[in-house]
């Protein structure tokens, strides 16, 4: 009876009104007041119907985007936050948006004959189409792959795809080998659980593989005050950083100012899973949508030189 009533809680806060899934760590309240939170969206797959519990439907992803757009926020990518969002008007609001795993909902090409085309229904399709009609709103997204799956389901195009990806303005992250949670890997595996897909990367995309940076973590969790951040920061590909900034999925909205601030914070910057909040609970909370003027909604970071 306890453990029910905990997980009660634990999914839904009076004090918040938020509803959280039961693997996330509940963020801390203090986020929720802290200056300017830059939101990192998170969604798996997009499709009609829905696929599966983390899933949501094309038309929702449709809608997002426009109360995004409509609430005045600007698409960043992770190499905007390390060049200090130099590249978002004054007048708008950072987002970030992020797609785990790979799928092919995320990236499909329809073949017909001697043709290709981007299937209009995918994610990447809908992206486009919105950003083409609304320069405003910017252009860019980035996509974390797991390779305990063909990224993007289909073997014959992963090259064309990636490279085209890249082409577009959008970013491309790693999600480890085999998709394997850090709180519960021997750190002696994590090494190859991070350079593994830096190897299968580099493949197909030669020097273009030094555009991979980011890293999403598998399960949404990374272990905290072992010095995990230093261990994981000193993995090199290419004599680079194979990770130079990493993403939970915790269900929180934080100040990154705040958290880049130390070496640690780079590879803890909160998500929120789409398939559990929406844009319109997101756009209530304080530290995102205020009333009247705040000198603070447009970060002046410092940009980071790797």
């Amino acid at each position: 009876m306890i453990q029910l009533i905990v997980s009660f809680l634990i999914l839904w806060s009076p004090e918040t009104g938020r509803t959280t899934c039961l693997s996330y760590t509940d963020p801390d309240p203090a986020d929720y007041n802290a200056p300017s939170g830059i939101p990192v969206l998170m969604y798996h797959h997009v499709s009609d119907p829905v696929n599966g519990y983390y899933g949501v439907s094309t038309g929702r992803l449709r809608m997002d985007l426009q109360l995004l757009d409509e609430a005045g926020f600007f698409l960043i990518t992770p190499e905007d936050i390390e060049n200090g969002l130099m590249q978002v008007p004054l007048d708008r609001r950072p987002v970030m948006l992020t797609f785990d795993d790979g799928w092919q909902d995320n990236f499909n090409f329809i073949v017909r004959g001697n043709t290709v085309e981007i299937d209009p229904m995918c994610a990447v399709s809908i992206l486009e189409d919105y950003c083409d009609e609304h320069p405003e709103f910017g252009r860019g997204a980035t996509f974390f792959i797991s390779w305990d799956k063909i990224p993007f389901g289909q073997e014959e195009f992963v090259l064309e795809k990636f490279n085209l990806l890249l082409d577009m303005g959008y970013s491309i992250g790693n999600h480890t080998n085999m998709h394997a949670d850090f709180m519960v890997l021997p750190r002696t595996k994590w090494e190859n659980s991070v350079i593994t897909p830096m190897i299968k990367f580099h493949r197909r995309l030669g020097l273009r593989t030094s555009e991979i940076f980011a890293m999403a973590y598998p399960g949404g969790r990374f272990p905290k005050g072992v010095g995990a951040e230093e261990y994981l920061a000193g993995f090199r590909f290419m004599e680079r950083e194979a990770v130079r900034i990493g993403f939970l999925a915790n269900g929180s909205v934080s100040s990154l100012g705040r958290l880049l601030d130390s070496p640690e914070g780079w590879f803890r910057i909160g998500r929120l899973d789409m398939s559990q909040y929406s844009v319109r609970q997101l756009l209530g909370w304080r530290n995102i949508m205020t009333t009247g003027q705040r000198d603070d909604l447009h970060y002046q970071l410092r940009p980071r030189i790797p």
